[in-house]
């Protein structure tokens, strides 16, 4: 599968199509960040667009101004927003469930205030023009099919991180914290401290999709990272499903496809989208990965590695989300 993926541009022959495949490599990398927080460790957050604005202006600013190289910039970015992520992680985790949420829609709104107002480090409303592309020497990834292989090579590596992670002693404390924190914590987890790596964790992912997105398209302004777009990852990951790690790999990219499926719809795609969103919601409240668990066992046991049949844990979770 993975020769075919890198072999997959050789089959496309349309520029639009290979980039709406990158905008979904994209935010398939920061939904699988919101994998730590809200499906491993069962906390409610909607801040993902917030840290994918810091990734992206961070690397932008380092390359545009200061003539910094992609490929360092590119983890500066990333532990930028994971710095945000511990800082604002240490006080709102102390809130709990819905609380949580609105805390976490406030620092979003916080973030996009400051890319869009202060204009002389973040050139305001007009935006961060003219981000170059990466090379490596005289190879340069200029078109959206180059490109594309930095952006798998990214997505493959960060799910096979989380993969691990998830079958980790940190990654079975999160979801011990997320079927009963206080077991969890009588049980010698250091739940405050866990859930705050899940944040910082989810935050790292954000500023590398960041990152990866500003050299992609070549220009970011700050009505990219609003609110609503933090919407739009919250239903990628519940439609693909709460918890599993191949749930935001299928949400992100039937989300990011669906539409463009239904252009020919022209004025009535946007409501039946909506409608179609809605369906898959409540029909598939396990998210669509929750039915392949439960009807398509060989299929959930070759898109979960490690995992075991009945996962009930996972299932359970998934419900009470």
């Amino acid at each position: 599968m993975l020769l075919l993926l890198i072999a997959l541009p050789l089959a496309i022959t349309s520029k639009y199509l290979i980039q709406l495949i990158n905008a979904a490599l994209v935010f398939l990398i920061i939904v699988t960040g919101m994998n730590f927080v809200i499906g491993f460790s069962g906390q409610i957050s909607l801040a993902a667009t917030a840290f994918w604005g810091i990734g992206a202006y961070t690397s932008a600013l380092l390359t545009t101004a200061w003539g910094v190289s992609f490929w360092l910039a590119l983890p500066v970015a990333a532990a930028f927003a994971t710095l945000f992520g511990f800082v604002i992680g240490f006080p709102t985790l102390k809130l709990k469930q819905f609380y949580l949420g609105i805390a976490t829609v406030g620092f979003g709104e916080i973030v996009a205030l400051i890319l869009l107002n202060w204009t002389s480090l973040t050139n305001g409303a007009d935006g961060v023009p003219g981000i170059p592309k990466p090379a490596i020497g005289a190879y340069v990834f200029d078109t959206d099919f180059r490109f594309y292989h930095i952006l798998l090579a990214a997505a493959v590596l960060l799910v096979l991180v989380s993969v691990r992670i998830k079958n980790s002693r940190f990654g079975r404390g999160l979801l011990a914290i997320c079927e009963d924190e206080l077991a969890a914590e009588v049980a010698g987890v250091p739940t405050h401290w866990y859930k705050m790596l899940a944040f910082a964790l989810s935050a790292f992912y954000g500023g590398v999709a960041g990152s990866l997105y500003g050299h992609l398209i070549g220009f970011i302004s700050p009505d990219l990272f609003i609110f609503r777009q933090s919407i739009v990852f919250l239903c990628m990951f519940m439609i693909g499903g709460s918890g599993y790690i191949a749930g935001p790999i299928i949400g992100a990219t039937l989300l990011t496809l669906l539409p463009e499926w239904m252009r020919f719809l022209k004025g009535y795609y946007m409501a039946i989208y909506g409608l179609a969103v809605v369906g898959l919601a409540i029909g598939m409240p396990t998210g669509i990965m929750g039915l392949v668990e439960r009807y398509l066992p060989w299929l959930y046991l070759w898109l979960e590695p490690e995992a075991e049949l009945p996962a009930a844990p996972v299932r359970h979770r998934a419900e009470k989300g």
